[in-house]
């Protein structure tokens, strides 16, 4: 929940090529030791999620027919064909079998070389086709919002006036906190920011907090666990990414 957002291979790339060799080490070197951290905070806490309260609840699994990973019914993605329902691991999954499903219904009686095949041919259609769109609308939001600092003169000069010391990272904070800037989106418009005079720590706390606490996360912590526990989580990943940031300013 903490390292995976900010840790991304499409995250760290475009960070690498706006912000360069040291923002990029030194965030995922932050997400790691955050995730670490978090993860102690989480077994300190005697709490468990509510769907695993009680010991008599058991999944039943079934086997997503394109990549062959074990799925929950009670939660996966369902396509009913032939009669038959076939669950799904994500959106992926589903809509390549709804695509060709006479020949998924049938893997059953495929030989374990072309179950392999289609995995590899799955992995690669995702990495290369699917994933680009994915992250395309993102990355053209953060360019957009990046393109409105700079361009609009006031705005540009209410961040090299404002947010150059420590009221830098309480707007990133804040920012972060109630804006969700996804991982790909983000190092454009902290590139805009520190460009018109921002903090450089204040900018690595924008691209730690904006992934980490999206409202999936927090809404799933607040339904799973309890309104306590997410008030730990974001006073952890705040303080941790305000400490974090701060040193980063003085390397």
């Amino acid at each position: 929940m903490v390292a995976t957002p900010a840790t991304s291979i499409s995250a760290l790339l475009v960070c690498y090529a706006l912000l360069g060799i040291k923002f990029t080490v030194f965030i995922l070197f932050a997400a790691i030791l955050m995730g670490s951290i978090m993860g102690i905070v989480g077994n300190l806490i005697q709490s468990e999620p509510k769907d695993l309260a009680s010991p008599l609840q058991r999944a039943e699994l079934a086997i997503d027919p394109v990549c062959g990973m074990n799925v929950d019914t009670a939660k996966g993605l369902k396509t009913e064909y032939g009669g038959k329902s076939y669950y799904f691991c994500s959106p992926h999954c589903q809509a390549i079998f709804e695509r060709e499903a006479e020949e998924y219904a049938t893997a059953e009686q495929c030989t374990r070389s072309i179950r392999i095949k289609d995995r590899v041919n799955s992995a690669f259609r995702y990495g290369f086709a699917d994933m680009v769109k994915e992250i395309g609308p993102e990355i053209l939001l953060g360019l957009a919002l990046a393109a409105l600092v700079v361009t609009v003169t006031p705005v540009g000069k209410f961040v090299g006036t404002y947010f150059s010391g420590g009221l830098g990272y309480l707007f990133s904070l804040v920012l972060g906190l109630l804006m969700y800037v996804c991982s790909t989106a983000s190092p454009p418009l902290v590139k805009a920011f520190l460009s018109q005079g921002m903090n450089i720590g204040a900018g690595l706390v924008l691209l730690l907090v904006g992934p980490i606490t999206s409202w999936g996360t927090i809404l799933v912590l607040k339904k799973e666990f309890s309104g306590k526990i997410l008030l730990i989580y974001l006073a952890c990943i705040s303080i941790m990414s305000l400490v974090l940031g701060y040193s980063f300013s003085l390397i």
